[in-house]
């Protein structure tokens, strides 16, 4: 996998754990799905929104150059990213056996990726 391909793919991991942060903010701070005004209002709704778009584009990028057998690893390291992110922005806790399995998640993306 290419450098820029490495960069792009991380870029997304980023944009798409983002996202999910952001919707966690949104939901806490009175965003409803039952209310579409709710949603249309919330800042960190809409910003979660474009972050998930922005994604998708990026990874349409990285599919173009990587096959997807290769690039798909990486979307694993949301499941690493978004868990370390809650436990800084909300205080979320963090088990040891989720802390090991990010290890193996981080693992299993650098061996695929080499």
């Amino acid at each position: 996998m290419s450098s820029t391909s490495v960069l792009l793919a991380l870029v997304t991991v980023a944009l798409n754990s983002a996202a999910q942060l952001l919707l966690r903010t949104a939901a806490l701070r009175g965003a409803n799905v039952t209310s579409p005004l709710s949603l249309a209002g919330s800042p960190h709704f809409l910003v979660a929104l474009t972050a998930y778009a922005a994604s998708v584009l990026s990874w349409l990028t990285v599919l173009k150059r990587t096959p997807l057998p290769i690039a798909m690893p990486f979307m694993a390291l949301t499941y690493v990213a978004v868990p370390l992110g809650a436990r800084a922005l909300f205080g979320d806790p963090l088990q040891l056996r989720a802390v090991l399995g990010m290890g193996l998640v981080i693992a299993g993306v650098l061996l695929v990726a080499r």
